[in-house]
């Protein structure tokens, strides 16, 4: 039997289709039928069923029970101390941004003779930096009073390796390098200039002196409303322990009363001559009469210096400890809410059985929370109620 050649390309699909019916077929052997065995793939390409990442979490987050949620927060934070991700302060700026470090990249290789000639996009980073233009740079070195040695790289100056020099101003000063802290962002306010505060100075009092106010006409008392709770110091003879003694506060104002300075006396019948010196404006702050601002509380221990990280840690550590005697076994709830584990999982480690576990587990989330609320003062956050808005 003589076999068919086929050179027609346009029937192939059809002989392709022929010759698997063949081979899937099934064939007769010893009154049995054999079928062909199907090979299926390894990986089935189901999708895998999807876990959230801290189910505890994000169930309170749907429920939009904020107070449960600080608290489950709270308690992460303290069992793995930095766990949390804290959003950078206001003007709370790495060290790359807050520290000027002279010369830069730019004034070194300018100072060697490279002109920026281009600008590029660098992958590595996504910034626009400069493109440069090498040029040869030959070093020179001599030997300077210290016997030690100078390096001189176009207008860089090195001495025994340090560079000391990388430039000149217009003026001929050295360009030294530094590094110290950048100054604030922004402008400073000009504040007032002293045409305001004169026109400020000769405004017109809109009231009397309180100097000049009148008593009530008709007093409920004949005794005064509010007592001397200032007792002037007395005069204080010289003795043994003190030598000079104490000048007593009435007999200051009576000095000063006598003599016309405590402002009873207007200055033109003042009984000693004096000149009056024309106005004039102090430069620099100085103080404003009124109510001064209390100092932070901080501000006082600050100066002592902070305490080492590793202490707080400690301290924590310690008073988790303290917390899991008093929640018992709602402490390894708490645990095991912090992590992936879901509701029913947790259910299950509390000893429910499988299909009751996950309706119990997320109320054994809750009342453990509860609980931790109710120790740790820390824990317990209140949130207003966000308004709800009724379409008319």
């Amino acid at each position: 039997m003589t076999k068919t050649r086929h050179r027609d390309f346009s029937k192939l699909s059809e002989l392709l289709a022929e010759h698997s019916h063949q081979a899937t077929s099934p064939t007769k052997e010893s009154g049995a039928v054999k079928l062909k065995r199907t090979i299926t793939p390894a990986n089935d390409n189901k999708s895998a069923r999807e876990q959230l990442a801290w189910p505890a979490l994000e169930r309170l987050a749907y429920r939009g029970d904020y107070r449960r949620l600080f608290a489950l927060r709270h308690w992460k934070s303290m069992v793995f101390p930095g766990s949390e991700i804290e959003a950078p302060e206001e003007n709370n700026l790495g060290p790359e941004t807050t520290t000027e470090v002279r010369p830069s990249e730019a004034e070194l290789l300018a100072a060697v003779g490279w002109d920026v000639i281009d600008k590029e996009r660098w992958h590595f980073t996504n910034e626009i930096v400069n493109v440069y233009e090498r040029k040869d740079c030959t070093p020179t070195h001599q030997k300077n009073k210290n016997d030690g040695i100078d390096t001189q790289l176009g207008d860089l100056l090195f001495r025994d390796g340090r560079l000391i020099e990388w430039g000149k101003t217009g003026k001929g000063s050295s360009l030294r390098p530094v590094e110290r802290p950048r100054g604030p962002k922004g402008g400073t306010s000009p504040g007032r200039p002293d045409a305001a505060v004169w026109a400020y100075l000769k405004l017109p009092g809109v009231v009397a002196s309180p100097l000049t106010a009148k008593p009530y006409s008709k007093p409920l008392s004949g005794e005064t409303a509010i007592g001397d709770f200032y007792a002037p110091l007395p005069r204080e003879e010289p003795s043994a322990k003190d030598k000079r003694g104490r000048f007593g506060v009435v007999e200051a104002r009576a000095m000063l009363q006598e003599l016309g300075v405590d402002g009873s006396i207007p200055f033109e019948r003042l009984p000693l001559p004096a000149t009056r010196c024309p106005d004039g404006l102090v430069s620099g702050p100085q103080w404003v009469g009124g109510v001064k601002k209390p100092k932070p509380l901080g501000e006082i221990s600050a100066a002592a210096g902070r305490e080492p990280e590793f202490v707080r840690q400690v301290e924590i550590l310690d008073y988790v400890d303290h917390l899991r005697r008093h929640l018992g076994r709602h402490a390894l709830v708490l645990d095991m809410a912090i992590t992936d584990a879901t509701a029913k999982e947790i259910g299950v480690a509390m000893g429910q059985g499988p299909a009751y576990a996950e309706k119990r587990g997320p109320s054994l989330i809750d009342a453990a929370i509860d609980a931790l609320i109710n120790l740790d003062d820390a824990a317990r956050v209140d949130f207003a109620p966000a308004e709800e808005k009724i379409a008319a």
